[in-house]
């Protein structure tokens, strides 16, 4: 709208100031052509002006060419009055004003004062300075006088009707223009808000997580280019999103199974010692809080360094992988079973009174002993020795297990294959 506006008021000046020009242009020819001829007429200004003033030849002239009656050319105000002294009739008021279609100052070739046109007076010596716009008047390549335009140049009833017609396309024009500019407008800002909209709302979904977005591309403009460089900024995030994902997955899956690996028995897949001792202390801080009973097992199997020298490491390897499988589904899924060391088994009985474990660890000696140790070796046969222990009065699990591994001990001496508390 602004560049309408712009090129309407330029297109009504350069209008304006061309119909001046042309006006002027056209007055100064039919001027040049009055003068000419009424020096030509006389052969001099001042003998020209003896025998008749300038307006009269001019109004003389058009009378018999059969001017129009805006037409005529008068100089100055002086042309209003004839020779004698009597002035002119004024004009009707039906009858057209006349007026000089452009005011001239017209000079000899010295700068003296032909006409004065209201501003000198005749015989007055205009200085070079003040004749700006200075136009000579030739006859045979001989300058007969001098030209200043004065003002703006009065417009003909043709030429005004012609430029109110021009003025008046230039209004339609300019409300066309204004109206074509709205609706491209709103056209255009409609389908570049629609492009937008798509947008922000594809941004809004990714920040809430949804990373792969894809907004449609309208076009080759600005906004298609930008709308085809989220569609793959998306798809290049959502794409390594994902691999981090996987990445993490992975990660973390290993993390699982490298902290499996830290508390875990390689042979027996028991937990391990330092696994145990972890969950010994803190189980054994939370029983004696609450006052809750905390039972502690230590078991040893019998003479296993025979039966690794008798029938082999490998032998007994599988002796350990079995009495661990007994000792697992033997306790409940509260309680926490762990390889101690070599042939040693520990296990954590939480919320179990030492009589109640006492009848838990009897049944897992009695499976021990009863297991078929023979579909391992013919000859093979396998027993447990089992300390307990259920006292909270110590400072920490340490003692409390160490009196269970007294009774273990106690337990060996006695013959083996039994429990002792």
């Amino acid at each position: 709208m602004s560049a309408v506006i712009v090129v309407g008021i330029i297109a009504q000046w350069r209008v304006s100031t061309r119909f001046d020009q042309m006006a002027m242009e056209r007055a100064f020819e039919n001027f040049q052509a009055d003068v000419t001829a009424y020096i030509a007429s006389y052969g001099s200004w001042n003998e020209a002006r003896q025998v008749e003033r300038f307006g009269q030849f001019v109004r003389r002239k058009r009378a018999l060419t059969g001017a129009l009656p805006d037409e005529p050319f008068f100089s100055g105000p002086e042309d209003r009055i004839e020779p004698a002294g009597r002035r002119l009739k004024p004009p009707m008021p039906d009858e057209p004003e006349w007026a000089p279609p452009f005011l001239f100052i017209l000079l000899d070739p010295q700068g003296k004062v032909l006409l004065g046109g209201g501003k000198y007076e005749d015989g007055e010596f205009v200085p070079v300075s003040a004749r700006l716009g200075v136009t000579p008047i030739m006859l045979e390549n001989q300058v007969l006088a001098l030209a200043i335009p004065q003002g703006k140049p009065n417009l003909s009833a043709i030429d005004r009707n012609y430029l109110a017609i021009i003025r008046e396309a230039l209004i339609y024009a300019f409300v066309i223009a204004g109206a074509l500019a709205i609706f491209l407008g709103f056209l255009f800002s409609k389908r570049l808000s629609k492009s937008l909209h798509e947008l922000t709302t594809a941004i809004r979904a990714m920040s809430q997580g949804e990373l792969r977005q894809t907004v449609t591309v309208h076009g080759n403009d600005e906004t298609a280019i930008l709308a085809e460089a989220f569609n793959r900024m998306s798809a290049d995030l959502a794409h390594a999103y994902e691999k981090l994902k996987e990445s993490n997955c992975t990660i973390s899956e290993q993390a699982l199974l490298l902290k499996e690996l830290s508390i875990r028995d390689e042979l027996t897949q028991l937990y391990n010692r330092r696994y145990f001792n972890e969950q010994a202390n803190k189980l054994f801080n939370q029983m004696k809080r609450y006052k809750h009973p905390l039972s502690f097992m230590i078991g040893d199997i019998d003479h296993f360094k025979q039966v690794n020298d008798k029938f082999s490491h490998a032998i007994g390897d599988e002796v350990l992988k079995a009495v661990a499988g007994i000792l697992n589904d033997g306790i409940r899924a509260s309680d926490v079973v762990a390889r101690y060391g070599g042939e040693e088994f520990v296990v954590i009985f939480p919320e179990t009174p030492l009589m109640q474990a006492v009848e838990q660890c009897e049944r897992l000696r009695k499976k021990i002993e009863n297991f078929p140790w023979s579909a391992i070796h013919p000859d093979l046969q396998v027993t447990m020795s089992i300390g307990l222990n259920g006292d909270l009065s110590f400072d920490g699990f340490e003692q409390m297990l160490a009196v269970a591994d007294s009774n273990l001990f106690q337990a060996k001496a006695g013959g083996r294959n039994r429990l002792c508390y």
